[in-house]
């Protein structure tokens, strides 16, 4: 299964990249961290999602472009359409909206999809809600406001997933404003929090398939433009897109 898993998103690595780099715009970086945690979303059998009834909310709505490869190779969509991403004519937008089959939540401001996505929570309880949070977005005061909602409202049909790449757009968060420890500030609203290997398979499926009678958040440990060495823990990445031929080649080269 991990081999399967791991094929799967060396090959959305591979698309997010090329489609990023042949459009120029967005944030490629953020895309390629998350890549493993919406690979086990969506392909680990184990895993209790079901894309045609639960909900992926990018609350981190930059990353967001990092399911559509997957969408795409789920038949939500034409596969073509992935080389028309922000372009005339494409329906891939920038950041993900319900216009697009498969997504449910347009973003951009940062700390809005975690409101969203407990709203859907409460509302529909007999559906999984999972919420992909940036590490500097827990910066925004909304982010800790539903986290009293959630826990207030006992809503354990939701699980929060911290794409913990250790950058925001200006750089380390722990030099910005220090976050650690996450998951203790996870435990003290009411949540059960759980650290992991964000890039590890087998951590990735003990914790999405953990229950419990608290809503629960997953810190998972990643590496900012993970597949494309130049990239790898660069900040600088955050809203760069490369543009040399010899930089794409290289991307491409390791990411095959």
């Amino acid at each position: 299964m991990n081999h399967f898993l791991e094929e799967k998103a060396k090959k959305t690595r591979l698309e997010v990249f090329k489609f990023k780099t042949s459009s120029g715009v967005g944030h490629l970086a953020s895309s390629l961290s998350c890549v493993d945690v919406v690979t086990s979303l969506y392909y680990d059998e184990n895993v209790n999602f079901d894309p045609h009834k639960d909900y992926l909310i990018f609350s981190k709505a930059h990353g967001s472009p990092a399911v559509y490869p997957i969408l795409a190779d789920l038949d939500f969509f034409e596969v073509s359409e992935l080389e028309k991403y922000c372009k005339p004519g494409g329906i891939l937008k920038l950041h993900s909206d319900a216009s697009i089959p498969g997504c449910h939540f347009v973003g951009g401001s940062l700390g809005n999809g975690i409101g969203y996505a407990a709203g859907i929570a409460l509302a529909q309880k007999d559906k999984k809600v999972f919420v992909i949070l940036g590490d500097a977005e827990l910066y925004e005061g909304s982010v800790w406001e539903t986290l009293i909602f959630i826990a207030h409202h006992k809503l354990n049909n939701i699980v929060l997933v911290v794409d913990r790449n250790k950058y925001g757009i200006l750089g380390a968060t722990e030099e910005m404003l220090k976050l650690e420890s996450i998951k203790d500030k996870f435990i003290s609203f009411g949540f059960d929090a759980l650290e992991i290997d964000g890039h590890n398979f087998d951590d990735l499926r003990k914790s999405l398939t953990y229950t419990s009678e608290k809503p629960v958040a997953i810190i998972a440990k990643t590496i900012k433009g993970k597949g494309v060495s130049y990239m790898e823990d660069k900040y600088e990445y955050h809203t760069i897109i490369p543009k040399s031929e010899n930089d794409i080649k290289k991307g491409i080269q390791e990411l095959l």
